[in-house]
C-alpha cells in the first residue's frame, strides 16, 4: 500500500482496469431499459417486464456490503475475478434466456456480479492510492458513471435495432474480459488480503432478508398491490423485524457485516447519511425527467435523453475539479459547500416555475444541479473511506454503496407514487397492476391535452421542492462532520480526516 499522496508505479494500468469494470458495473443499469420492449415481445410475460431490472438492483443491494467485507478477508484481486465471472455467466444466461423468468433469475446473478464489480473497484482505489489521490481518482470514476449513464441507453437501443435484443449481454463478455486482463497482474502488487476474521452467515442472511424484503414492498405497492394493502404492509413490517434482528446480531457477533461503530463514527455515520440522502434526492429527479419531458412537454424519447446531457457532462466535469482540489489542497469541504447551494437554487427555481418550464429551460437547471452536486459525489466516499480502518475498507464502501441504493430506490419510489396520486386525484387514470414506472411508461406513449400535461408538470413542482429540501438536509449533515481536511499519511494504510476534534467517534 502506498505511503503517500501518490499512487505507486504500475497503478495506471490497474486503473484502467478497474474503471472498465465499474463502467460494466454501471452501464448494466441503464443499457437495458431501451431494450425491453424487445425482450417483452420475445419473451412474453408483460407481466415480469419491470423486474428485468428490479432483479439488479434488489441482487445488488443485498450484495453490496458482504462483497465489500469479502474483498477484506480474501483481497481484491480473487473478488474481481468471482464477481466479474458471476457478471460474466450472469450475462451469458441473459443472452441465452429462453424466457422471462430466467432472464429474470439471470438478472439477479448479473446484479450480484455488477455490485460487485463497482465495490471492488471504489475499495482497491482506496488501497492503491494516497488519502488525497482517493479524490482525484474519484473524479474519474464519476466521469466513467456519467460516460454510462449517456451511452448505456443509446447502446441498448442501437445493438437492439441492429442486432437484437440479446447483444446487450453478449458485448458484456469480451469488455469484461479485457477489463480482467488489465487489471489483473497490477493487483497482485496492491491488493494482498489475508485480513483474519470470517462471514457471519446469519448476518448476510438476515441482510439479504430484510434488504430484499423492503425492496418488493417498494416494487409492489401502488402497482400489484396498492400502498395500504395487507401486502404491502407485511413486507414493510417483516422487512423491519428482520433488519431489527440484523441490527442486534452486528452488535453481538466479533466480526460483523456492517460494524455498529459505522453509524456512531463523528465521520463515517454523516458520510453515509449525505451519501444516501444526495443520491437519493439526485438520481431520483434524474431518473424521473425523462418522465417530465415526455408526458408534461410532449417530446420524443430520443429528445428527453438528450435533454439529460448537460446534467450528466456537469456533474462528471464538477466532480473532477472537486476531487483534483481535495488531491492538490487536502480542502474536502470547500468545494462540496460550494456546490449543494448552487444545486438547491436550481431545484427550488425548477419548483417554483415547473409548469412553466421551457425544454431547454429545464434542460440547463438540471445541468446546474449536476454541477453542484459533482463535488459530493467524488468526495463524500473518499471521506468515508479515509475514515475506516485499513482492515476495513471493503466494508464501509460497500456500506456507502448501499446507502446510496437504499437512498435511490426510496426517494425514486415515493417521487413516483406522489406524481401517480395527484394524477388519480385529478381523474387521470393510471394502469392498475403496473408499476409507477410501468404506469409512466404508458402514460408517456398516450395523447394529453393541455390541461392534463399542465396537471403532470405541477405534480413535479412538489418532487423539485422536495429534492431541494432533501439536499439542504444533506448539507447541514455534511457540515457536522468533524473534520476539516485530507491529509497525506506519515505511514502506510488510510487515515482519518484530520478531525477538529481529539476523537473521531462520538
Amino acid at each position: 500500500m502506498p505511503s503517500s499522496a501518490s499512487p505507486r508505479p504500475g497503478s495506471r494500468r490497474v486503473m484502467t482496469g478497474l474503471m472498465l469494470a465499474l463502467f460494466l458495473g454501471a452501464i448494466e443499469q441503464t443499457v437495458v431499459a431501451t431494450a425491453l420492449p424487445a425482450i417483452v415481445r420475445d419473451l412474453q410475460r408483460f407481466d415480469l417486464m419491470g423486474w428485468a431490472i428490479s432483479a439488479y438492483l434488489v441482487a445488488s443491494a443485498a450484495a453490496t456490503p458482504v462483497i465489500g467485507k469479502l474483498g477484506d478477508l480474501h483481497g481484491r484481486r480473487i473478488m474481481l475475478l468471482v464477481c466479474m465471472s458471476g457478471f460474466l455467466l450472469g450475462s451469458a444466461l441473459c443472452a441465452l434466456a429462453g424466457s422471462m423468468p430466467m432472464l429474470v433469475a439471470a438478472r439477479a446473478l448479473q446484479g450480484v456480479g455488477g455490485a460487485g464489480l463497482i465495490i471492488v473497484a471504489q475499495a482497491a482505489v482506496a488501497e492503491i492510492a494516497g488519502p488525497r489521490d482517493r479524490s482525484r481518482f474519484a473524479g474519474y470514476f464519476a466521469i466513467v458513471w456519467a460516460v454510462a449513464g449517456l451511452v448505456g441507453p443509446l447502446l441498448g437501443g442501437v445493438l437492439t435495432d441492429w442486432l437484437g435484443w440479446r447483444a446487450i449481454f453478449w458485448i458484456n463478455l469480451p469488455i469484461g474480459l479485457l477489463a480482467l486482463w488489465v487489471a489483473w497482474p497490477g493487483l497482485r502488487a496492491f491488493t494482498a488480503g489475508g485480513r483474519s476474521g470470517r462471514i457471519d452467515y446469519l448476518s448476510t442472511l438476515l441482510f439479504g432478508i430484510a434488504t430484499t424484503a423492503f425492496l418488493f414492498a417498494l416494487t409492489w405497492g401502488g402497482g400489484r398491490y396498492a400502498w395500504t394493502s395487507p401486502q404491502v404492509w407485511g413486507l414493510f413490517v417483516f422487512a423491519a423485524m428482520v433488519g431489527a434482528a440484523f441490527a442486534w446480531r452486528q452488535t453481538r457477533v466479533a466480526d460483523p457485516v456492517i460494524p455498529p461503530m459505522f453509524v456512531r463514527h463523528a465521520v463515517i455515520g454523516p458520510a453515509l447519511l449525505v451519501g444516501l440522502l444526495t443520491y437519493g434526492f439526485y438520481i431520483a429527479v434524474a431518473v424521473l425527467m425523462p418522465a417530465y419531458y415526455q408526458i408534461g412537454l410532449g417530446l420524443s424519447a430520443a429528445h428527453a435523453g438528450m435533454l439529460l446531457i448537460p446534467a450528466l457532462v456537469g456533474g462528471a466535469i464538477s466532480a473532477l475539479l472537486g476531487g483534483r482540489h481535495a488531491a492538490r489542497t487536502g480542502d474536502f469541504k470547500g468545494p462540496v459547500l460550494l456546490g449543494f447551494p448552487i444545486a438547491i437554487a436550481a431545484l427550488a427555481a425548477m419548483g417554483a416555475f415547473a409548469q412553466q418550464l421551457t425544454p431547454l429551460t429545464a434542460s440547463l437547471l438540471l445541468g446546474v444541479v449536476g454541477l453542484g452536486i459533482g463535488p459530493s459525489t467524488a468526495i463524500i466516499n473518499v471521506v468515508a473511506q479515509n475514515a475506516a480502518p485499513a482492515r476495513e475498507l471493503g466494508v464501509v464502501t460497500g456500506a456507502m454503496a448501499f446507502a446510496r441504493t437504499l437512498g435511490t430506490a426510496v426517494v425514486a419510489t415515493a417521487g413516483t407514487a406522489l406524481i401517480l396520486l395527484r394524477l388519480a386525484q385529478a381523474g387521470i387514470g393510471v394502469t392498475p397492476g403496473a408499476s409507477g414506472a410501468e404506469s409512466l411508461s404508458r402514460l408517456a406513449g398516450q395523447e394529453l391535452s393541455p390541461a392534463a400535461r399542465e396537471l403532470f408538470r405541477a405534480a413535479f413542482g412538489g418532487l423539485f421542492y422536495a429534492a431541494a429540501a432533501g439536499l439542504l438536509l444533506a448539507a447541514l449533515v455534511f457540515m457536522s462532520i468533524r473534520a476539516n481536511r485530507l491529509r497525506v499519511p506519515a505511514g502506510a494504510g488510510p487515515v482519518e480526516p484530520e478531525a477538529t476534534t481529539a476523537s473521531a467517534e462520538a
